[in-house]
């Protein structure tokens, strides 16, 4: 009897965490890219959609950077994910091309970027400067750059619960960030990162387009602590990826048919 109970339930455990496990996997995910990005020259307020997503900040000979001359912005219009929510979010960008920087020790050439919220979601691509808050800054990320090429992109990642919050409150309608370099600059720094467009070597379905990700769960130590809910990356259409709807219903047959099995096996043995 007691034997039976326990294979029962151990059955059942295992049958639910494998349910959880095809639900979690097959959950609401699926990809769309930005509506927009664009450079933004800071001096003369004029914005350019011609070169990838082109990053540039002055400083000095310790790699500290004093001013940006050039600021990037990317902006997705979230009115499909009304209903959604989440806790986080990871932005991640890939390095094409770099120039100037502060070169360490080693030879190698480390950045700093930090994402900040726009000061507007109002903006065209070739149009004006839309600003942003740089008193709020929703995610810090170094990298190192010296290998960066067309060929050889690097990833460049955010991670953090302020830019899931940022996104949250902005949705079902646009969101826009800004990308400023923030340290490495030397005198004058300058980063390549790839657009929407595919400007940077990639045709416009690659996967190395701007790819946003939201989380149910909070970052701790850089890393999302829950199963991705949705992200955000370049695709032929904005529509969602159909679930394999044929192994999903495969999959919970044959958990009805263990359970049904369990259940006679355990009515066999109480009646022997």
């Amino acid at each position: 009897m007691n034997m039976s109970r326990r294979l029962f339930t151990s059955s059942a455990i295992a049958i639910g965490v494998a349910l959880i496990f095809v639900t979690l996997i097959f959950a609401d995910t699926y990809y769309r890219h930005p509506n927009k990005d664009t450079t933004c020259n800071v001096g003369t307020s004029q914005c350019y959609d011609n070169s990838g997503i082109y990053i540039e900040g002055n400083g000095n000979t310790s790699g500290v950077c004093t001013s940006s001359a050039y600021v990037g912005y990317i902006g997705w219009d979230l009115a499909p994910d009304a209903s959604k929510t989440w806790n986080s979010a990871t932005l991640e960008l890939f390095a094409y091309k770099f120039s100037g920087g502060s070169e360490d020790d080693n030879g190698r050439y480390n950045f700093e970027f930090t994402v900040y919220p726009a000061n507007t979601d109002n903006w065209t691509e070739d149009g004006a400067d839309p600003g942003f808050d740089e008193t709020n800054p929703l995610g810090v990320v170094s990298a190192d750059l010296t290998d960066a090429s067309s060929s050889n992109m690097v990833s460049v990642k955010f991670a953090s619960d302020e830019l899931g919050t940022y996104f949250r409150n902005k949705n079902g309608n646009e969101a826009t960030v800004a990308i400023v370099m923030t340290d490495g600059c030397g005198f004058n720094g300058s980063v390549w990162f790839e657009d929407t467009e595919g400007n940077g070597g990639s045709a416009p379905t690659s996967a190395n387009e701007p790819n946003l990700t939201f989380w149910t769960g909070n970052v701790v130590n850089g890393t999302p602590t829950a199963v991705e809910m949705k992200s955000i990356q370049v695709e032929n259409n904005n529509t969602p990826s159909p679930p394999n709807w044929p192994l999903i219903a495969g999959l919970f047959v044959l958990a009805a048919v263990a359970v049904v099995g369990i259940g006679y096996g355990v009515r066999r043995s109480k009646q022997s």
